[in-house]
């Protein structure tokens, strides 16, 4: 809902999924974002900014304490 198509990638009808790695802290922040599997460098610095974007995220928890969580995420660039 919130990506913004690049685009020259958009017009060259370039898709795929951008697979991301990132730390939610004790705090629900996201921190170190990575590219596990990208597309291209464009659409790679998109899917990062949307998952900057979001909203504080739940910490995991453990034995009742939060902690900091390592996920992936896959975000799908499709044309219709």
């Amino acid at each position: 809902e919130n990506i913004k198509y690049p685009k020259r990638e958009k017009n060259f009808g370039i898709q795929g999924t951008v697979h991301l790695q990132f730390v939610v802290g004790k705090k629900g922040e996201i921190r170190n974002i990575k590219v596990l599997r990208g597309v291209n460098e464009a659409i790679d610095a998109e899917a990062i900014r949307v998952l900057k974007a979001m909203p504080k995220w739940k910490p995991g928890k453990q034995h009742g304490k939060a902690v900091s969580v390592r996920y992936m995420l896959p975000i799908k660039f499709l044309l219709n």
